[in-house]
């Protein structure tokens, strides 16, 4: 008796092992399966971070042609008013300075 015990205890522990051997190689496919599905999500994102700031440095080259035009419209127009009212730009001038002037010396 204390055989045929030992023998359907080796069957079960064999089919256990079996069991547990093909649970843990399930696991390890799964582990290797959402390690290319990782790389695959990196690979996305970085092709997205890629394009958003491709996107964006286009967005800022677009702002600065258009600052930078404005600007010199803006001196333009002041190098205009000047010659057109030389007297009122020498005023203004001389109280803009005069005033930094004030300011700079209180401190």
């Amino acid at each position: 008796m204390a055989q045929l015990d030992t023998t359907t205890r080796g069957r079960k522990n064999g089919h256990a092992r079996t069991a547990v051997r093909a649970r843990a190689n399930d696991v390890l496919d799964d582990f290797s399966e959402l390690r290319k599905d990782m790389s695959r999500l990196a690979d996305a994102a970085n092709k997205a971070a890629r394009a958003e700031v491709k996107h964006a440095g286009q967005r800022l080259e677009g702002i600065g042609k258009n600052l930078r035009s404005r600007a010199s419209e803006r001196a333009d127009y002041a190098v205009e008013k000047v010659r057109e009212h030389p007297g009122a730009a020498m005023g203004i001038s001389l109280g803009a300075g005069l005033l930094i002037g004030l300011l700079i010396a209180r401190r």
